[in-house]
């Protein structure tokens, strides 16, 4: 048969394979203390045997460092103290001239490595090694890669299995459990013209069950030889490359016998308060603050991510979490382009590909608060007790082409007051972001809209009780056109602005009555029955954010709803254009008055200065 062409890959599993059997041939050490039983002469000759077999595996790239291999024949333990495996620099910069070099070189030291209940006798009988635990304290690893043009053809042949390297020694080998603790990872990247540093500490890894021998490696049961490996890394702490945010985790648990990762207490939180963030941004822009009890991703496809690194899953559950989202619209450096950054694009741009069938959230609160240019006030829209499912969250152009859109239902209570449910449906090839979103509010107390519209719109709402809000949108980058129907009764509004050296908002009262009485319907339906719909045709600003563009786009409708149409919205300032002249000349008039009052007084006084003055001459 003719051999198949495999490529040769970046990183290799051969290393850790190595060192499992650097610590099984103590089995060997049996047979070396039978011969010389004096108990001084086996260990220079294990010593050897060991060092022998890592060279020869790694074509003398490696070799092997301990101090001390201690092995207790009665209880079948032995104890490595002090085991380093160092690459050979010389041979190392031969494989590149050779253009045979791999792309990763590693470096371990051990302090105590410790096997339990090897089976010494039955291994130099039968040829058969069984290890009941082997427990490494505290590796440090560090991984140096540089890729290599010449690993990135095709090689013909395959690798040696890890049964054929052991053949020679043994027929089986079969460890119960690995136990390594408190591992540090230290991964350097010079494949770049920049040196990147990645360093992973806390770190432990427990695998189950490891069977080789020459029928192990048709076992799909297993993962690698084992039936299972769990990674548990804890008190994980990176800052982003741009340096702006923190990421912190307490622990992510990683199983491949339940195919799954759970991340707990993950925070994502700037590294500085508003004022400064933007001053390192140096541009507008939405900061976040993200906090998540719980993430777990289930039902893995290893073999897909090991083959094709790819990652599909079937569910991600989140648990309890405390999203907000703070934008600044009076900020006055650079604005930031928001367009292609929606959510469902930001996606799309993830290095990885991905697919996972659904998306679980539940009990999350959502807050989105903005500072306004004019107000110089914070509006606030909160999201609490929200649940909601995703599908089809992908960003693979094979799952795309099959089905391009992502679906999003949620619900949730908006501002902890009315029932929402929002339904999303997000193109995910469209390259302008095309997307629906439609959805139901019900019957809250209308007061609590002024955390919202009174910063953002300078509008007091004194009552108003919503019965029903349906709304109906497509979107994408540009614009949203729709519809929006909005049931209330009782609206009463306040017209505010705000007045320059006065921090509160002032009231317009005039022309609130004005707005009250001939523009602001109390009711809708009206008492005739009548029904103004609220027609949304919204074009976006290419600085706003995606979730600022979602209200503004629903206020786009609420105008006409409650009688402010474009017709009417030009009335009112007519109106208060008119008002607002009058109230000047009255204003006017009433200064140019007190002047003239008071220049009356002081002509009078200086009357009576005179006389004074007069008198007493």
């Amino acid at each position: 048969m003719t051999e198949q062409p495999t490529r040769k890959y970046t990183i290799r599993i051969w290393p850790i394979v190595i060192l499992v059997l650097i610590f099984a041939l103590g089995g060997t050490g049996w047979y070396l203390y039978k011969r010389y039983i004096d108990g001084d002469k086996w260990k220079p000759l294990l010593q050897a045997k060991l060092k022998d077999l890592i060279l020869k595996s790694t074509d003398s790239l490696y070799h092997i460092e301990y101090s001390d291999f201690d092995l207790n024949l009665a209880s079948g333990d032995a104890t490595l103290s002090d085991f380093k495996l160092v690459p050979d620099s010389a041979v190392y910069n031969k494989l590149v001239a050779e253009r045979k070099a791999p792309d990763n070189l590693f470096n371990l030291s051990v302090k105590k490595l410790t096997i339990k209940n090897v089976g010494a006798k039955k291994a130099y009988k039968e040829k058969i090694l069984i290890i009941n635990n082997i427990t490494i304290d505290k590796p440090d690893l560090t991984i140096i890669n540089k890729r290599y043009s010449f690993n990135d053809t095709v090689k013909v042949g395959k690798p040696k299995t890890p049964y054929q390297i052991i053949k020679s020694v043994f027929k089986q080998l079969r460890i119960d459990s690995i136990s390594l603790k408190d591992i540090s990872l230290n991964y350097i990247n010079k494949s770049n013209p920049v040196t990147k540093q990645t360093a992973l500490k806390h770190l432990d890894i427990n695998i189950s069950s490891i069977l080789i021998d020459s029928l192990s490696a048709l076992d799909n049961s297993r993962f690698y030889y084992t039936k299972g490996i769990e990674f548990i890394v804890h008190d994980y702490n990176i800052a982003t490359p741009d340096s702006l945010y923190t990421a912190n985790l307490k622990q992510i648990y990683f199983s491949t016998a339940k195919r799954e990762i759970i991340l707990d207490k993950v925070n994502f939180t700037p590294r500085y308060n508003h004022t400064d963030f933007y001053k390192k941004l140096g541009t507008s822009g939405d900061i976040f603050t993200l906090k998540f009890k719980k993430i777990a991703i289930t039902d893995i496809d290893l073999q897909r991510f090991l083959r094709d690194q790819k990652l599909y899953a079937g569910t991600i559950d989140i648990d309890r979490a405390n999203v907000e989202i703070f934008s600044n619209s009076n900020y006055k450096g650079k604005k930031t382009i928001k367009i292609g950054k929606d959510p469902q694009q930001a996606l799309q741009r993830v290095a990885l590909d991905m697919k996972l069938n659904k998306l679980n959230l539940t009990h999350s609160n959502i807050i989105y608060s903005e500072l306004d240019a004019t107000t110089q006030q914070i509006g606030v829209i909160t999201f609490n007790n929200t649940s909601g499912q995703f599908f089809n969250v992908t960003n693979d152009a094979d799952v795309k082409r099959k089905n391009p859109f992502m679906i999003a239902r949620v619900n949730t209570h908006f501002m902890n007051a009315g029932p929402l449910q929002v339904n999303f449906k997000f193109n995910l090839n469209a390259k302008d972001g095309a997307f629906n979103y439609s959805g139901t509010l019900g019957k809250f107390d209308g007061r609590i809209l002024d955390k919202l519209v009174k910063p953002l719109a300078l509008v007091h709402v004194k009552s108003a009780d919503v019965e029903k809000l349906s709304f109906n949108v497509n979107a994408s980058n540009y614009g949203g056109k729709g519809h929006l129907e909005f049931y209330y009764k009782n609206l009463n509004v306040e017209l505010l602005k705000k007045v320059d050296g006065k921090a509160q908002l002032q009231t317009q009262g005039f022309i609130s009555k004005v707005a009250n009485t001939l523009i602001i319907d109390d009711d809708n339906p009206d008492k005739k029955g009548n029904f103004r719909p609220g027609p949304i045709d919204l074009k976006r600003d290419p600085t706003v954010s995606f979730f600022s563009f979602l209200y503004k786009g629903l206020l786009d409708g609420l105008k006409p709803s409650v009688g402010f149409s474009k017709k009417t919205e030009g009335t009112v300032n007519k109106v208060v254009t008119k008002v607002t002249t009058l109230v000047d000349k009255f204003n006017k008039f009433k200064a140019d008055r007190k002047q003239r009052k008071l220049e009356r007084q002081a002509r009078r006084q200086a009357k009576r200065d005179s006389i004074a003055n007069l008198k007493k001459q």
